[in-house]
Parts: structure tokens; sequence; C-alpha cells
């Protein structure tokens, strides 16, 4: 497989799971015409808030949510793959809460799910902090999957910030590495677009960065301004901070032609 294709749905989800499964729907059927191979959301696709009470009084079950239910009946549906970019999730016997990943295949299936390692606590501003540790239980385990020959390799975030992950997983065979995100507004500005440049500079690979965008429940902003890099660093396609579906053709040889004029990836 050579041209791959992607749709990235940069989306202003809504308070609850299932108006983001209704809302998240639409935008999938928007992507048919494209006929991608694959199709991305971002992080928290199923709820956002600063709101705690609100955050563990509609989070669900992964068996219970209507997102993935209705990805899977799409995906199979469809032919086309799936990365809900990440579910706030409740566990059983857990009292926090994952921020799961979850890659499903073209007969609806659950594939793989990652679980974000690297949680974000940090003091942005004085009218801005986050302490996802508080609320979530970290991941522990590096994932991939496979899409026939291609090599997916998963993050979420505030992944991003941590270059030794992306190195592992490129030193893994990936060659391409999803980013979905709900970067903040602030650090969005000052720091997105340079971290995805440099992982994809770092590792001779395509990285897939698809961010929420716009203000949610409890006034909570994110930034948007999904983009798709190419194993040279370039952006291919961006969008702005409004919804936006980001149709992008990829060619995968492009990561061996890159690692052959600059082979860093391969001799570290």
């Amino acid at each position: 497989m050579k041209n791959f294709n992607i749709s990235q749905i940069q989306f202003q989800a809504k308070s609850t799971p299932l108006e983001n499964a209704i809302l998240l729907e639409k935008y999938f059927n928007n992507t048919k015409f494209y006929k991608p191979n694959l199709i991305c959301t971002p992080e928290c696709s199923n709820i956002i808030t600063n709101d705690i009470k609100h955050l563990f009084k509609k989070a669900t079950y992964l068996e219970n949510c209507p997102i993935l239910n209705m990805s899977k009946s799409f995906a199979k549906k469809n032919k086309v793959y799936i990365n809900i970019g990440s579910l706030l999730l409740k566990k059983r016997n857990q009292k926090k809460l994952v921020n799961k990943s979850v890659f499903i295949n073209t007969e609806g299936k659950i594939v793989k799910t990652y679980d974000k390692i690297h949680m974000f606590d940090v003091k942005i501003s004085n009218k801005e902090t986050h302490k996802e540790s508080k609320s979530f239980s970290p991941g522990k385990k590096i994932v991939l999957s496979n899409i026939n020959d291609l090599k997916v390799g998963f993050t979420i975030c505030y992944d991003l910030r941590f270059p030794n992950l992306y190195r592992e997983i490129a030193k893994k065979g990936a060659q391409i590495i999803l980013i979905p995100a709900a970067f903040t507004v602030p650090t969005g500005k000052s720091h997105w677009q340079t971290l995805v440049r440099a992982r994809a500079i770092e590792n001779s690979l395509f990285i897939v960065a698809t961010n929420m965008c716009g203000t949610h429940h409890s006034k909570r902003k994110t930034y948007g301004h999904s983009l798709i890099c190419d194993p040279w660093g370039k952006i291919i396609k961006k969008a702005s901070s409004k919804p936006k579906i980001l149709n992008t053709t990829i060619n995968l040889d492009m990561v061996k032609q890159v690692r052959e004029k600059i082979p860093s990836i391969l001799k570290s």
C-alpha cells in the first residue's frame, strides 16, 4: 500500500457521550465521498469538561459508550478503520477513570486500545490548572497496530512532550503516529505546531495530530489547529480554530525515502 487516505475530524464536543455520538456520526458520514482508509477523532471524543462531578456522572464503561457502538457499526458498514482518539471511561473496580484511545478495524472490531501514559498535571496560569492524575489512572504500555503492512503507533495529547516515547514507537517500526489531543489554547498557540513537527522530523515518519476545538462544558476551551505532518517535517494540511474535516492522501514511500537521506532513526 503506497497511498493512504486519512480523514481527521476536528470538532467542538458537547457535554454528554450521546450528544457527541450523534455529532460524530454526521461527521463520519461526511467523509464517505473521500473514501478514507482511516478516520481519526480527537482526545475526549465522548466528553470534555472542567467539572469533575459532571465527568464522573456522565462517563460510561467502554462497552456502554454510544460513540464506540456507533463507530463499530460505521466501520463495518463502510469498511474503514477508525481511531477514536480517546474516550474518558469508567473501569470496573477502580475509582479513577482511564483516558483510552480505541482502534477499530474494517470488521467493526476493537483491535487495539491505548491508555494515555503521561498525565496532564500542570499550572498554566493562576486561572488555569489541570491535574489529570487525580481523576485518571495512567497507562503503562506502548501500543502499535497494523493496517495490512502499515504500522501505526498510538499516543494521546500530553504524550507529545515526551520524545522518548515517540522514538520507542518509531523503533518498533511505526510509519505513522497518531496524536489525538484536546490542547489548551495558551499551550496550543505556543507549542502545538512546533512539537508536532519536531516529533515528525526526529523520527522520519508521518504525524497525524487531531485536536479538539472550541468552547465546551464548564467553559473549557481547546485550541484546534489539527494538522498532518510528513517525515520531512512539512505540514501537508492544517485546520484553523473552527470545526473541520481534513482529508489527506499521504505517500507511505516517503518514510523510507527520508530515512535513506537522514538515517538518524536507524542508528539511534
